[in-house]
């Protein structure tokens, strides 16, 4: 509890009424951990217009607001306003300029009235607070700070009754240190330097938005704009990503959307300006969308999609949206509507930095997933005279039904105009990739995926070539027969190969001359066949094959006939004449095969790094793990790991390294990558290989110094793994630093470090701490680990 000079209120009767309230107030039955929005909040007030002062340290995370409310009466008789306040420390309040009393619990915040209320009444309500929150803010490692969109977000940074039914106009005025730039929802109105080191920014909205959509950004921002019509869109991009974000192509690309998006709804776009925030992590974000704005990221997929999905959004998202996330599906038909009946439009999003959970909860109904379901499903749905009827629909609904809508609301809509009952939303389902791969795999012989292996052997005193065949995946039950062309110096003769089942051989009497077999696959016939013919075969493949690839697979099996040390010159020969990039990668790594380190070899490799041909590059680099005494190819492999252009080239070097240094060594190159502050990413990896080397104590020391919160995700996260895998430590002491992160992924994964330690110590925190935390992800982790316990 709390007030502004005691512990309680000093009138008893004051006391009375809050403790009954207590009791009976519906706020009271919701626990901090409900995740979703109450269907239909008890409103005895209006919250008509909101002027909020924050100063914020996007450093910290730390706040201090002044929320000033214009509030109405919806009922006479009325005595205490109720807001969510999450978190938040309320230093004073004032009710028309007098001091009042108040009382936080649950999450909520109590304010008696002097006088019970008449309908229609207005007051001025004045709050002032400060806060640290660790949900409704985030914060990436660029410095740059916005606000959650998750529902129950807004109460964590502001007092508010952050609910899709109410709506209120706004104005924002938000100080940040000077260097920072801010964006929030309404038109922005000014700015001015408070003092030499602050700055404060001044935002107002024209109309009502809904106070479950307010959003604001802080950062350091690359600013664009361009005009739509009546609509100014600005665009502001991270620093950090101004090199890699093409800012004119998507003002044109939002620009156009608009327009199109409103000639199809024949209806305006809600607000007076559009703001586009491009940043580079969605930090587990679903909604990526406000009022009037729309946030982008770069590790989301297309910027082009997720442009057009927040565009259309600010109709069905936000002018109407759905009273509840659990119904989302009502928001998200409309928003799939919009995206297909656009030209060349593709729809889907990408999944990528975020842990995989083991169940679903309410944040997934917006979730990138359920997008994609949607956008395949709803293209592939066999009702194509309902499917018109809803799409017809687009632009009615708007002025049909009400801002605040479920799943209901749009099929009773559609039952009036076509009498078709769907009050059920379709479920759709998209295979994943592994279970494409599976159903390929189980498809038997009239798929792609039948294949043998064709052993061949040549017995020339008895003029004979055996093929064995062998099946590697799928067979046929019946016979197949393949044209194979017996070719010599100075003719090409044509005979049939027949065979059948899961492995079967054929004899062919051959001249001891023969060059070479060649087996024709018809058109027709969907089989694979990998070939192992004999070292004399493959020379002359590779001197007169038809195609690049054919020469390209006999020089890379002459690999296979090691004991032959012939072949080390007949290979050395080719490839001081070869010229096509794809043979010569073969050939070195068939010399590779049959030198295996040999002294006096490795110069030829060493040479090869230098190519510009990226595959003659990797069968050079794979070639030289096979010299683990040789410290000047140490050397040269570490110098090509450092100065690898792209990451893929970085940790295929990183694995030979693996294979030739010692764990000395090895951690020395791993030093020197952590040295440079632009390795961190591939210091993290190396890490990881260093821990597979068996070197866990030194791996485990060494990413302990990549948790913190500076570096970016996919580099905190392969740390925590590791810390994680390796159990190192005490990871309580750990954990209790960590869940302070404002990355929820990051507390998830912290989480999941304690199903290896079952001590009584660490359940007792988990328990204690799951009060406290706010996204639903997390806290059912925590659950299920204490419920698997």
């Amino acid at each position: 509890m709390n007030s502004s000079d005691s512990i309680f209120p000093k009138q008893h009767k004051i006391l009375v009424l809050l403790l009954g309230l207590l009791v009976f107030s519906p706020f009271n039955l919701l626990q901090a951990q409900n995740f979703d929005y109450k269907p239909y909040p008890k409103l005895d007030f209006d919250f008509t217009n909101l002027e909020l002062t924050l100063g914020l340290q996007p450093q910290n995370l730390r706040l201090n607001g002044a929320a000033t409310y214009q509030i109405k009466a919806n009922i006479s008789g009325a005595d205490t306003v109720i807001l969510y306040a999450s978190r938040l420390d309320i230093s004073s309040v004032l009710v028309d300029e007098s001091k009042a009393d108040f009382m936080l619990h649950n999450d909520s915040l109590f304010i008696p009235l002097s006088q019970p209320s008449e309908r229609g009444q207005t007051y001025e309500l004045y709050i002032r607070y400060s806060a640290s929150p660790r949900f409704g803010l985030l914060r990436n490692a660029s410095g740059t700070v916005w606000t959650s969109q998750l529902p129950q977000s807004q109460r964590h940074w502001v007092p508010i009754v952050d609910n899709p039914h109410v709506t209120l106009q706004t104005i924002f005025n938000i100080s940040v240190p000077s260097g920072f730039n801010v964006r929030a929802t309404g038109i922005k109105t000014g700015q001015e330097a408070a003092s030499v080191d602050v700055v404060t920014y001044h935002f107002a909205t024209d109309k009502e938005v809904p106070a479950s959509s307010l959003a604001f950004s802080i950062g350091r921002f690359n600013h664009h704009s361009t005009v739509s019509g009546d609509t100014k869109i600005n665009l502001v991009v991270e620093d950090a990503l101004a090199d890699t974000v093409d800012a004119q192509q998507l003002l044109k690309s939002a620009s156009g959307y608009l327009a199109q998006i409103e000639e199809k709804l024949q209806r305006e776009y809600p607000f007076a300006e559009l703001d586009i925030m491009v940043l580079e992590d969605h930090n587990w974000e679903t909604r990526s969308w406000a009022a009037s704005t729309i946030f982008l990221y770069k590790n989301r997929g297309d910027l082009q999609v997720q442009l057009m999905r927040g565009i259309a959004a600010q109709w069905f998202g936000v002018y109407q949206r759905a009273g509840q996330w659990s119904q989302a599906d009502a928001i998200t038909l409309y928003q799939t509507v919009i995206q297909q009946s656009m030209p060349d439009s593709t729809a889907l999003l990408e999944i990528k930095d975020q842990p995989s959970t083991p169940f679903t909860t309410v944040y997934d109904n917006f979730g990138v997933k359920s997008w994609n379901e949607w956008q395949k499903g709803f293209s592939d749905w066999e009702r194509e005279s309902l499917k018109t009827i809803i799409m017809e629909a687009a632009g009615e609904v708007l002025s049909s039904l009400p801002q605040v809508i479920g799943w209901d609301n749009y099929a009773e809509y559609w039952y009036r105009k076509s009498g078709q009952p769907l009050f059920d939303a379709p479920v759709f389902y998209v295979q994943s990739e592994d279970t494409v791969a599976e159903t390929k795999l189980k498809s038997g012989p009239e798929s792609d995926s039948v294949a043998y292996r064709v052993d061949y052997s040549l017995d020339e005193a008895a003029s004979q070539l055996t093929l064995n065949f062998s099946s590697v995946s799928g067979s046929y039950d019946e016979l197949t027969t393949l044209k194979a062309y017996e070719v010599y110096p100075s003719k090409t003769d044509t005979v049939e190969v027949t065979f059948t089942g899961a492995e079967d051989s054929i004899v062919l009497k051959v001249s001891p001359m023969i060059s070479t077999l060649r087996l024709e696959i018809p058109k027709d016939l969907k089989l694979r066949l990998d070939e192992y013919k004999p070292a004399n075969f493959l020379i002359y493949e590779l001197r007169n094959g038809e195609s690049v690839e054919q020469r390209a697979e006999a020089a890379r099996k002459l690999g296979l006939y090691a004991e032959n040390p012939d072949l080390q010159l007949v290979i050395t020969d080719f490839m001081n004449r070869e010229t096509n990039p794809k043979v010569k990668a073969a050939l070195l790594s068939s010399y590779g095969d049959i030198t295996k380190g040999a002294s006096g070899t490795g110069q030829v490799f060493i040479d090869a790094l230098e190519s510009e041909n990226i595959q003659v590059r990797d069968a050079a680099l794979m070639a030289l793990q096979n010299y683990k005494n040789d410290p000047s190819i140490l050397n040269r492999v570490e110098q090509f790991a450092l100065n690898a252009q792209g990451i893929e080239a970085f940790r295929k070097g990183v694995k030979v390294l693996t294979a030739i240094a010692s764990a000395e060594e090895f951690s020395n190159f791993v030093e020197n990558l952590m040295a440079r502050e632009t390795m961190n990413r591939r210091a993290i990896f190396a890490i990881q290989q260093l821990a597979n080397m068996g070197e866990v104590e030194d791996a485990v020391k060494k990413a302990s110094l990549f948790v913190e919160p500076r570096f970016d995700y996919e580099i905190r996260s392969t740390a925590l793994k590791i810390l994680i895998q390796h159990n190192q430590g005490d990871w309580l002491a750990r954990a209790k630093e960590l869940l302070n992160s404002f990355d929820p992924r990051i507390r998830y994964l912290t989480v999941t470090g304690f199903q290896q330690d079952p001590e009584p110590e660490a359940r007792e925190f988990l328990q204690e701490y799951m009060q406290d935390e706010y996204d639903a992800r997390v806290y059912f982790k925590i659950e299920q680990l204490l419920r698997d316990e």
